[in-house]
């Protein structure tokens, strides 16, 4: 399950907790209030040293965390592996479905599980038993809310996401097609560890910029993908935690503390 790592993490960065700590102090400036910040963890569902080593940065700084589920993945078993690091009935996580196999069925252009190529009927039938695998193995843990595998997702399957029962879909910043009117979403606009830059300073300076303007906006949600992390991907990763929990100006959520302040 290892993917590559960003060239981000080829090196270490000079005065990174310095950078960091500046540029998020200029985003809680230019927000209009407190800005929410979410941390969004995808391909969930097979117990790993990555895993353990993020949940235990994140327990670390008491930071929630979006756990972004694929119900494949999920059996019994491996659902003790994971508990064994996360402990049950934690309120610090909020389990969600993130598609069903994690697999593409797009022939061309970019991949999505959850495409145009696929007929509503049986789009409908993958997100019910996606759903209902995790509620069945999760319990209350599960929260209905859905993260499409590669942040994409087509218009019928927002659609029958809503006629489900789901409570709000979590995609890329500015995706496409919008979300229907019952659909709330909770989109993330700083991308941690699939960086496409192909340097590490461009690829940080980047990244600081999208923290910066995801702090601006009000809600500044990060991606995470504990697979293409090494080392220094994890100590910037407990950086950023450790500035985002020291700011009296910053409120960490996640998808069920947004949930209650939309009801």
């Amino acid at each position: 399950m290892t993917k590559p790592t960003s060239p981000l993490y080829a090196v270490s960065h000079d005065e990174a907790s310095k950078r960091i700590a500046r540029q998020i102090e200029r985003g809680c400036e230019r927000a209009a209030g407190h800005p929410l910040v979410f941390f969004r963890a995808d391909d969930i569902g097979i117990s790993s040293r990555s895993f353990s080593e993020l949940i235990e940065s994140f327990k670390k700084h008491a930071m929630p965390l979006c756990l972004a589920t694929v119900p494949a993945w999920l059996t019994e078993k491996r659902l003790t592996d994971l508990r064994k690091v996360t402990g049950a009935g934690s309120s610090q996580w909020c389990w969600h479905q993130h598609g069903y196999t994690h697999r593409n069925f797009e022939t061309s252009g970019k991949k999505q599980e959850f495409g145009p190529s696929r007929e509503p009927v049986e789009l409908t039938r993958s997100l019910k038993q996606g759903r209902d695998r995790l509620a069945r193995l999760l319990g209350p843990e599960f929260l209905p809310v859905f993260t499409p595998p590669w942040n994409r997702c087509s218009g019928s399957t927002l659609q029958a996401l809503a006629e489900l029962g789901f409570k709000a879909v979590s995609r890329s910043r500015g995706a496409r097609p919008e979300t229907v009117a019952a659909l709330p979403e909770f989109q993330v606009n700083v991308d941690i560890h699939t960086r496409k830059e192909q340097s590490p300073l461009p690829a940080f300076a980047n990244l600081l910029t999208e923290i910066e303007e995801g702090l601006a906006s009000g809600r500044c949600g990060i991606m995470i993908h504990h697979q293409r992390m090494n080392g220094r991907a994890l100590h910037l990763l407990d950086i950023l935690l450790e500035h985002v929990q020291n700011n009296r100006n910053i409120i960490p959520v996640h998808f069920g503390d947004l949930l209650k302040e939309k009801s």
